[in-house]
């Protein structure tokens, strides 16, 4: 009877073992497996729905603010808007037209040799009417060059030497208007700031270097 007894009592302990382990491995169970019984975590969505936006994940920001090198501060405050939605497997999480919030990085005027250069960064973003943080960068934008002519950044202190020619030119008219002009113009310019400015409505591309959950 001792022996039946003691015999009930291992096999409930191993039954309440196997038990404990199996529930452990349920807890642990990714949220869905495919047709051939493999799982794989959907890594982009929490048990309450919430999903993430991952790092790398490209912001389209419409800038609201003008910036220009000729009197920007780094640490200075802009504001603009997402141009396009961010989306993550068909869904909308951050809709087009919310609010964006970033700061100068880095503000350089040009000379003769160098150019003007601008960098900015994404700060935060309005995400279900609260400002969220995030952290989002982009390329250094500089004057002069492919990327920034298509953003639309304006380059000024150049055209200098031009005004003045076409003033001297205009006054004392023919060849020699235009040669006075342009030496002129190059004294001015040779030493002169270029400075380069983004308009409000300038698209400037960046990336996220930090994961957002979005609350649903």
């Amino acid at each position: 009877m001792r022996k039946r007894t003691l015999t009930a009592v291992a096999m409930a302990v191993v039954a309440l073992g196997t038990l404990s382990a199996w529930l452990a491995t349920a807890q642990n169970r990714p949220y869905w497996y495919d047709r051939d019984y493999r799982y794989e975590r959907d890594r982009d969505r929490d048990f309450y729905g919430n999903a993430l936006i991952p790092a790398g994940t490209p912001l389209t920001v419409r800038l609201a603010t003008e910036i220009s090198t000729e009197d920007a501060n780094v640490g200075d405050q802009w504001t603009g808007t997402l141009d396009q939605p961010v989306m993550r497997r068909g869904q909308v999480l951050i809709p087009e037209g919310s609010q964006v919030v970033g700061v100068v990085t880095a503000a350089q005027q040009g000379t003769h040799e160098t150019r003007p250069e601008i960098d900015l960064a994404v700060r935060r973003v309005m995400v279900n009417g609260r400002m969220r943080s995030l952290t989002a960068d982009t390329e250094p934008i500089i004057g002069g060059s492919n990327r920034a002519k298509k953003i639309g950044a304006i380059v000024g202190g150049a055209a200098v030497g031009g005004l003045l020619g076409h003033a001297i030119n205009h006054e004392h008219g023919g060849l020699i208007g235009g040669l006075l002009g342009g030496a002129a113009g190059y004294g001015a310019t040779r030493h002169a700031f270029r400075t380069l400015t983004l308009k409000p409505g300038s698209e400037v591309m960046f990336t996220t270097s930090q994961e957002l959950m979005v609350w649903r």
